[in-house]
C-alpha cells in the first residue's frame, strides 16, 4: 500500500521519461535496461505511464470513496434516527437502485453524459451511495436501543449533540472499513470504462486506458497489457487486505 502512494506521490520525479512523450522511432521496444516496461505503439515510456496512472487511479478512486461514503453516512444517519416514511421511502428507492448493477447504471450514465473525470465520479458515486447509507441505518438502529442514547434522549439533548456525541463515534469506524474495503471495486470500475472507451481521455495514463490501447497489440508485444494488469491486480489486493486488516482490528 505504501509503495502505491510513493508510486503516485512521486511519479514526476521516478518516471524516468515524460508519460505523454511520444518518440515513433522507439515503438514497441521490449523491456530492457533503458526502458524498464518496454515502450507502446507510440513510443511512449510504459513504466513511467504506469507510475502516472497511480495517481490517476488512485486519485480517483479516494475521491469517489470519500464523496460516496460522507453522502452514504449522512442520509444513513438521518434515516436511521428518524425511519418510518423517511425509511420507507429510502428503502423503496434502495431497492430500486439496487435491481440493476452498479456497474451497469454508472456505464449508462457515462455513456449518456460522455467522457471525463467528473462524469466517472458523477456517475460512480449517484449509484454506489445507498450502500453506505444502507449500511449505516442498521448501525444506528442498533446504537439507538442503547441505554446511554435512551438517557440521552430523555435529558432532551439536542439532536444534532446525540448524533454527534453519541452514534456518530460508533458508525463511521465501521463506514471507513467498509469503504476502505470498496476502494479496489471503484478502481476496477474506473478501468472498466476506461477499457471500453468511456472513461477518461485517450492520451491519460490511465491503467484501464492502457489495457484499452494495448489490445491490439496482445500477440507481439505482452508486456504493454502485462503491466497495467499487475498494476490494477496490486492496487485492488492491497486495498482488499487493508479492509480486512482493519475490519478485523474493529471487531476485537
Amino acid at each position: 500500500m505504501f509503495i502505491l502512494l510513493i508510486m503516485a506521490l512521486g511519479s514526476t520525479w521516478l518516471a524516468p521519461f515524460d508519460p505523454q512523450e511520444l518518440d515513433l522511432s522507439a515503438r514497441l521496444l521490449e523491456p530492457g535496461p533503458v526502458h524498464w516496461l518496454g515502450t507502446d505503439q507510440l513510443g511512449r515510456d510504459v513504466y513511467s505511464r504506469v507510475l502516472f496512472g497511480a495517481r490517476y487511479s488512485l486519485f480517483l478512486a479516494l475521491t469517489i470513496t470519500l464523496l460516496e461514503s460522507a453522502l452514504g453516512l449522512g442520509i444513513g444517519l438521518v434515516v436511521g434516527w428518524y425511519q418510518g416514511r423517511v425509511k420507507s421511502c429510502f428503502l423503496w428507492f434502495a431497492n430500486a437502485i439496487s435491481a440493476f448493477p452498479s456497474f451497469m447504471l454508472a456505464l449508462v450514465f457515462v455513456a449518456f453524459f460522455g467522457q471525463g473525470i467528473l462524469n466517472v465520479i458523477v456517475a460512480i458515486v449517484a449509484v454506489e451511495w445507498f450502500y453506505y447509507a444502507r449500511f449505516a441505518i442498521q448501525l444506528v438502529e442498533e446504537i439507538k436501543q442503547i441505554e446511554y442514547v435512551q438517557v440521552a434522549q430523555m435529558m432532551n439533548l439536542p439532536l444534532r449533540t446525540i448524533i454527534w456525541r453519541h452514534i456518530l463515534p460508533f458508525v463511521y469506524k465501521p463506514v471507513l472499513v467498509l469503504a476502505l474495503m470498496n476502494v479496489g471495486s471503484i478502481i476496477l470500475m474506473i478501468s472498466s470504462f476506461s477499457f471500453l472507451g468511456l472513461g477518461l481521455q485517450p492520451t491519460m495514463p490511465e491503467w484501464g486506458m492502457m489495457l484499452h490501447d494495448a489490445r491490439p497489440y496482445f500477440n507481439g508485444a505482452s508486456w504493454l497489457m502485462w503491466a497495467p494488469g499487475l498494476a490494477i491486480f496490486a492496487t485492488v489486493a492491497s486495498f482488499n487486505y487493508m479492509g480486512e486488516y482493519f475490519s478485523e482490528r474493529i471487531s476485537r
